[in-house]
């Protein structure tokens, strides 16, 4: 029996949830090397350039949360489609809009639309796909997150260099516009969870603001006002935790976060995971190509290794956590992580660079078999009217992790000032070491993580 509120066809909806998640990360990743002719044509300066291209990022940090609430509150099929009509109707409208500021406003927009797709996508997942299936669903939408990343900017080029990066747009708007009017038409709308419940509107702005705060602190790790930016970021965070206590239907119920709850750790976990991995690919670009002198080409060969890894193990890794015990699949896969980061150390200090494609190797499987099930934890812990709250709390650790992350990389190579062979052994050394701490506290935390019987017992 399909699960209460489904749609008439819940294989059709399955199949067409991973592909409107996939639309976000390829706007967002093909448009990365189309940014200077973008620049020249609609006569951005550097500064706007940049902002164009973080405003996506910044955007879906923001939005993921209210947007993932909304989903509860309203229907999370509404929601989803309407993620993707945003993302379809921001690109076709950038292929020719002209003002700059109009242009970074747009990334805004999709941003936003991508938090609705990656907010309510997993949610829906767990709606729709039988428990024993979970799982596999939940890997097969991470994969396809994987592919955009990876086919993203290579596709981009392409389409780039024969036809312009308005085709970038227009391929996105036209395959967004067909996949929103199907969501509309097959998923459910009204699959409300939590009818009768108010949105906290306060509560959305303190935690946005949170987050706005603490981008900018993180794009700005080697100056002195970062400092300031966090603690204003932190003060937001406090005065959000105070308002969502007090309020009789919070953006984030956080009897749900309470010690001894499953999403607790796999929130905790994933954040750590985050911190510890992301920036690492910007520590071995630079530590292989100026220290090592290897060229564009052979360092981003070496560095694929592990996001094709995660691509291609993704989908086996969900479906073993529909099998088996999750804390068992995570605290393995967070060991295989450990391992690797330990690789990149060892290498760091002893120079031995062939050893970084059995370590990228060893990240990669180990990423796989953490993510996949850590979400299906994460929303067995909840129950059906808070998945929307799981998947973008999930989200939201993904997001802050890799923030976080990047400007832990920056920061580090900014005080370690490597110019030499060996000064960039050093700082893969210290960065690896870095990183493999924030990992191994992923490991502890995930392994903390209570059963679910004992999660269900305490709720």
């Amino acid at each position: 029996m399909a699960p209460p509120g489904s749609s008439a066809r819940p294989g059709v909806a399955l199949a067409l949830i991973p592909l409107a998640r996939v639309l976000g990360p390829f706007i967002a990743t093909a448009i990365v090397g189309a940014v200077p002719q973008i620049s020249a044509m609609r006569g951005l300066s550097p500064a706007q350039a940049g902002w164009y291209t973080s405003a996506y990022f910044v955007a879906a940090a923001v939005f993921m949360m209210p947007v993932s609430r909304a989903g509860d509150l309203y229907g999370r099929g509404p929601v989803l489609a309407l993620g993707a009509a945003l993302i379809a109707v921001t690109s076709l409208l950038g292929a020719w809009v002209a003002d700059p500021y109009a242009q970074i406003a747009l990334r805004l927009l999709q941003g936003a639309g991508s938090a609705c797709v990656f907010g309510t996508g997993p949610a829906l997942l767990a709606q729709l796909a039988p428990p024993e299936r979970r799982g596999q669903a939940l890997g097969i939408n991470i994969t396809v997150t994987y592919i955009g990343l990876t086919a993203g900017p290579a596709l981009g080029g392409v389409l780039s260099q024969v036809f312009g990066w308005q085709s970038i747009f227009y391929l996105t708007g036209g395959l967004g516009l067909g996949v929103a009017l199907a969501l509309w038409w097959f998923l459910p709308r009204s699959a409300a969870t939590a009818p009768g419940a108010r949105f906290d509107a306060l509560g959305a702005v303190l935690l946005g603001a949170t987050l706005g705060f603490f981008w900018l602190a993180s794009g700005r790790p080697q100056h002195w006002d970062a400092v300031a930016l966090l603690l204003l970021a932190g003060l937001l965070l406090w005065a959000f935790v105070a308002h969502q206590r007090r309020v009789d239907s919070p953006l984030i119920d956080l009897r749900l976060l309470a010690p001894g709850q499953a999403l607790r750790y796999s929130t905790g976990a994933a954040l750590l995971h985050y911190s510890g991995v992301f920036g690492l690919s910007y520590v071995l670009s630079l530590a292989l190509q100026h220290g090592v002198g290897s060229g564009a080409a052979r360092t981003g060969l070496l560095l694929a290794v592990q996001p094709v890894l995660q691509t291609l193990l993704a989908v086996p890794a969900g479906r073993l956590a529909d099998r088996f015990p999750a804390r068992r699949l995570t605290v393995s896969g967070l060991c295989l992580t450990c391992s690797g980061l330990a690789l990149v150390t060892l290498v760091g200090v002893t120079g031995a660079y062939g050893l970084l494609p059995v370590a990228l190797a060893c990240i990669g499987i180990g990423t796989a078999l953490f993510v996949p099930p850590n979400q299906h934890a994460a929303l067995a812990a909840v129950p059906p009217s808070a998945f929307g709250l799981a998947a973008g709390l999930m989200q939201t650790s993904r997001l802050v992790g890799q923030m976080a992350s990047m400007a832990l990389a920056v920061l580090l190579l900014g005080l370690l000032q490597p110019h030499s062979a060996d000064d960039y052994r050093f700082a893969l050394a210290v960065s690896g070491g870095v990183f493999l701490v924030l990992c191994l506290g992923a490991l502890v935390t995930s392994a903390r993580r209570p059963a679910p019987r004992a999660v269900t017992n305490a709720a």
